[in-house]
């Protein structure tokens, strides 16, 4: 295996590499507003990082990035780019059949923009899990190193939102040269309880969705929920380390322990 990519090889070296293992990362993310701080690709170049250095760490592939998401509220912001869920959905679909057909039978799916792709992408793994037989999860960063996340949290109570404290944190490890630290500004709302965004909070909460208006009120006419002004490169770097150590632990469980007798190895049509 000449690269960790999956574009970056001959047919030969894949064909090589399913004969030791069956075994591949598929990284989702999206292009979309992240304030006035942060790159719109925060969410992609977050699942593409997480996906290589855990790749090079197991020589395991990775499929190429898929860099859109399912993002219509942050179109309140201009160059946001947001696909249907359905189309998300039909996506993965289609990119993880492509594989299941030539025999991967464990895929795992790194999803970089938290809960907004998730419902599409659970459709999709469900769909593939019930079809095929494969062995298909999916890592979302934020929920994978929840436990380091809280540990390491410096913001007050609602500073965990969009373009926030953990986001900001990890790119600034990750990217800084794309991080604009002078622009990072603090927008915590107090709201009902009920309606807590910051997900590391424990309480009884609801699903509101937004719309493009009440979303770019929300966000202050910046496009930030929660609080990146507290944000360190070195709790980025504690983050990281800390994603990659799961996902290695993962890999290897996949490796070693999940046994999948695929079925329905269709080419999508």
């Amino acid at each position: 295996m000449k690269s960790v990519w999956l574009q970056e090889n001959k047919w030969e070296d894949v064909q090589n590499y399913l004969e030791e293992k069956q075994t591949i990362i598929v990284p989702f993310g999206s292009v979309e507003q992240h304030a006035h701080h942060l790159p719109m690709g925060t969410d992609s170049f977050v699942a593409l990082k997480v996906a290589e250095d855990a790749a090079k760490e197991t020589n395991t592939l990775v499929a190429p990035p898929n860099w859109v998401g399912w993002a219509p509220h942050h179109m309140a912001y201009p160059g946001t780019i947001t696909l249907r869920p359905e189309t998300l959905t039909n996506l993965m679909l289609d990119i993880c059949e492509s594989l299941t057909y030539h025999g991967f039978q464990k895929i795992i799916v790194i999803n970089g923009h938290r809960e907004a792709n998730l419902p599409p992408l659970k459709i999709a793994a469900t769909k593939l899990r019930n079809k095929t037989g494969a062995f298909i999860c999916i890592v979302d960063p934020f929920y994978f190193a929840e436990n380091i996340g809280k540990k390491i949290r410096k913001s007050e109570p609602g500073g965990v939102g969009h373009a926030d404290e953990m986001e900001t944190s990890h790119m600034l490890h990750l990217f800084p040269e794309l991080c604009n630290m002078e622009n990072a500004v603090k927008n915590i709302h107090e709201k009902h309880s009920f309606l807590n965004h910051d997900p590391y909070i424990d309480g009884d909460r609801i699903f509101l969705p937004s719309d493009v208006s009440t979303y770019r009120e929300n966000s202050n006419n910046i496009g930030v929920v929660g609080d990146p002004s507290v944000s360190t490169a070195e709790n980025g770097q504690i983050y990281h380390k800390e994603l990659i150590a799961n996902m290695i632990e993962l890999i290897n469980y996949c490796n070693s322990k999940v046994e999948v007798s695929l079925r329905n190895q269709e080419i999508p049509l």
